[in-house]
């Protein structure tokens, strides 16, 4: 009676009691537009899964596994192989010789120096949404799973069904055997390494947690104005973090009206729901086309946006220190992946298809 009494109040005065109100872009996060100045390196379509390996760099672009060499002065990437797999890529890990790929609707496939590539059969793992994946060592794969009830390609389809059903699991690549160290994740979206620290990106909580020891885990990162997803480990100390589509105000006003919510999942399609994207402006069917992103016919900076490009530099326990941006009128949106290569950052931005490069002490 009192809750029903203190919700309607809170309805009346505008209280928010969901914990659903977007926090201000400020401190480490004030805006820039650092991302967009930073020089392209290639434009590859759908790039996504940027990973350091022993012969170049390899990405992902639907269902094709790439890899990337530079060319001449390193100020440009060119293709130098290419790999067409049985679904779209969801994931890489790399170590030394040893790689992992995790295919949609086919799981994890290993591939290791002197033997073929094999199937990683699984358990428990929905094989259709793997996430992320880093290796400890040759036999020791972390591996985050998006949702048990969803493939990684209907990411939005999780975030407006509220399915919480993600996971972060250990496997020992030799054995098969595995373990499910956390369980009831709201889309478990990055994964990276830190001494006895697993810290893993929670999208649709908006917050990085560190497991440890098997102890409970602790919020390291909360509150953040924007999804997080893929983290890598910097080689000078620290982690980049990519968040690849801001929070918007809408969306989770949208997120408490589970009637319109319901019909707009199942009655249209999800390209033009109200939901985050990580590229915007391709269609005037998208949802409030002129309204909230132009003024005077004009793209603002500071509209709100849908879609942006956010790149973050932490310490080691994850505090943000700054971050490269692309804003609502900038070029460079839906960063999904990022890796550390000739002493700079390699960010690839799905939404835009582009990938850049952050040299951090000059750019900082």
């Amino acid at each position: 009676m009192i809750g029903a009494i203190w919700k309607a109040w809170a309805n009346f005065r505008g209280f928010d009691l969901t914990g659903s109100t977007v926090p201000p872009m400020d401190g480490p996060l004030r805006p820039n537009a650092k991302l967009d100045a930073m020089p392209v390196l290639m434009q590859l379509d759908g790039v996504d899964n940027l990973t350091p390996a022993h012969d170049g760099i390899l990405c992902s672009s639907g269902n094709n596994l790439l890899t990337l060499s530079t060319s001449g002065d390193a100020s440009q990437f060119e293709l130098s192989a290419r790999c067409p797999m049985d679904g779209l890529v969801t994931s890489i890990a790399a170590l030394d010789e040893n790689l992992a790929i995790a295919v949609e609707g086919r799981g994890i496939l290993l591939e290791s120096p002197g033997t073929a590539s094999r199937p990683l059969k699984v358990e428990g793992i929905n094989p259709s949404c793997v996430t992320a994946m880093v290796f400890a060592d040759p036999t020791t794969l972390f591996v985050a799973v998006g949702s048990d009830r969803h493939a990684a390609s209907e990411w939005k389809r999780d975030l407006m069904t509220k399915s919480a059903s993600g996971s972060v699991w250990r496997i020992d690549t030799r054995s098969g055997r595995a373990e499910r160290l956390l369980g009831g994740l709201e889309f478990a979206a990055g994964l990276a390494l830190s001494g006895e620290d697993i810290f893993v990106a929670e999208a649709w909580r908006h917050r990085v947690l560190a497991l440890a020891g098997g102890s409970q885990p602790r919020v390291a990162l909360a509150a953040l104005p924007a999804y997080p997803g893929r983290m890598t480990q910097s080689a000078s100390g620290g982690f980049w973090l990519a968040m690849f589509a801001p929070r918007n105000p809408l969306v989770e006003f949208v997120l408490k009206e589970d009637e319109y919510r319901r019909r707009m999942v199942d009655t249209i399609d999800p390209a033009y729901w109200i939901a985050p994207a990580l590229a915007t402006g391709k269609s005037f069917l998208e949802p409030i086309q002129g309204g909230a992103r132009k003024k005077l016919n004009m793209l603002k900076p500071w509209s709100p946006a849908w879609s942006t490009g956010l790149v973050v530099r932490c310490d080691d326990r994850m505090a943000m220190l700054r971050s490269y941006q692309s804003r609502a009128d900038g070029d460079v949106h839906g960063v999904t992946s990022l890796c550390e290569t000739g002493g700079r950052l390699i960010a690839g931005a799905k939404g835009s298809g582009k990938i850049v490069a952050i040299d951090d002490e000059t750019a900082a």
